[in-house]
């Protein structure tokens, strides 16, 4: 699959279609000692997913490529990913001017979902 991009055919190098239009699809990230972050999703597939960050966010600091976080996946109408999942920062984009500027785009791999207990 080829995507154009400024007048140039780019190679996709995402193996399984993402959802793009999505509306209210949050995902919360809870770091040792730290306060619980949340952020908006803007694309989603079920092995990744990526998330706009303010670029001037203490998270940003806390994190790093590769690093294996816990992330609860918000989403509003019931689809997977929905709940705990393991998943690795792959990239950390700087900002741009374009449509999100001040924000990051943090890239998420799915590693596995985390089984919750019940009581």
């Amino acid at each position: 699959m080829h995507r154009v991009s400024s007048s140039k055919m780019v190679k996709e190098r995402r193996a399984d279609p993402r959802r793009t239009a999505l509306r209210n699809y949050r995902v919360e990230i809870k770091l040792i000692g730290e306060p619980i972050y949340q952020f908006r999703v803007t694309n989603v597939s079920l092995k990744g997913a990526g998330l706009f960050v303010k670029e001037d966010s203490d998270f940003l600091k806390l994190i790093s490529i590769d690093q294996v976080v816990e992330a609860d996946f918000i989403s509003p109408d019931g689809t997977d990913p929905n709940g705990k999942y393991k998943a690795e920062i792959r990239h950390i984009t700087e900002p741009n001017n374009g449509k999100h500027e001040g924000h990051c785009l943090v890239g998420l791999s799915i590693l596995e979902k985390i089984e919750q207990i019940e009581e």
